[in-house]
């Protein structure tokens, strides 16, 4: 079983220029796992966010991970509609994996 990030090296900013969309989709799925304390390896793409405990403040919480971790800016009101308990963490990682690489 791999070991969970300590929180400080998971938000290090870090360019997402640089990465291929699978391994941006991985750093995103860090940064999740990171914030509710489970290695990144246990989190099939098949989990919903409810199944996660990925409630309203943590997930805004994550997304301000993910803005510090790669420099952008997410707006939570462009994922409002999708964000359900039962929305797919591949398909959550997906969107974001498409919001960050466009803004690269």
């Amino acid at each position: 079983m791999t070991d969970v990030q300590p929180l400080s090296s998971a938000l290090q900013p870090s360019p997402a220029a640089h990465l291929s969309p699978e391994d941006l989709g991985e750093a995103i799925k860090n940064v999740l796992a990171t914030r509710i304390r489970v290695a990144p390896d246990r989190l099939p793409d098949s989990l919903t966010l409810e199944d996660l405990g990925l409630d309203s403040l943590l997930l805004a919480e994550s997304l301000v991970a993910l803005e510090t971790r790669f420099g952008v800016v997410i707006d939570p009101l462009r994922f409002a509609e999708r964000l359900t308990p039962g929305l797919p963490l591949g398909e959550l990682v997906a969107e974001l994996a498409g919001h960050i690489g466009a803004a690269r």
